[in-house]
């Protein structure tokens, strides 16, 4: 369990949000600003809607029973949206034609990833389902539209620095954003702290969220 721990981490935002604007990059190196513009749009959107759950669930403990959801997982949709995307730019610059290859192939291992990691250590797995389809529909709606523009080749400066920032990312502490969302939440809440542990589930063991 602390193995798999430790390897869901690398999808949280110390990885994944220096991987995200290295994707930004290469799209203005290679297209134009206004696709690296959608691209950090599609991006904003879905951490938007992670990071909403997450302050509704702390602020006034909001979350969907039903589903046993409290919150929705950013290190699931961080590793849906970003490695998917990442992944598809890549194959591109081998032959145009594994663009659809590399967005099977993505989601279906990010799934994987979300579900055999994810789901059982940092989010109980409804939450890490969560996770993944809004992460899954953000990649599939930015690369839909990518396929109305013509996307030149990366050049290679650019993409052996975007590689290495990413690999340099992976070296360092892992952070979260779980403190600011908390400070945030109970900032505009009122509450004396941050909702931990929603109220269905047992109250026996630490909260994992």
């Amino acid at each position: 369990m602390e193995s798999k721990l430790y390897i869901a981490q690398y999808a949280g935002i110390t990885v994944m949000l220096p991987a995200a604007m290295v994707v930004a990059g290469w799209l203005w190196c290679t297209a134009s600003r206004k696709l690296a513009l959608l691209w950090l749009g599609v991006l904003f959107v879905a951490y938007f809607v992670v990071g909403f759950s997450k302050v509704l669930f702390k602020g006034w403990g909001i979350g969907l029973e039903s589903l046993d959801i409290a919150v929705i997982s950013g290190h699931a949709m961080n590793a849906c949206l970003v490695s998917t995307v990442v992944l598809s730019l890549l194959l591109r610059q081998l032959d145009h034609r594994l663009r659809w290859l590399a967005l099977g192939a993505g989601l279906l291992s990010t799934w994987w990833f979300s579900i055999q990691y994810v789901g059982q250590t940092i989010h109980p797995l409804p939450e890490a389902i969560a996770g993944a389809v809004v992460g899954s529909a953000a990649a599939c709606v930015f690369l839909f539209r990518l396929e109305r523009r013509e996307i030149r080749k990366i050049p290679l400066p650019a993409l052996a620095l975007g590689l290495a920032g990413i690999l340099l990312s992976t070296s360092i502490p892992k952070y979260t954003a779980e403190g600011v969302l908390n400070s945030l939440a109970v900032t505009l809440s009122g509450a004396e702290k941050a909702f931990m542990q929603p109220h269905w589930r047992s109250s026996g063991g630490p909260s994992r969220l």
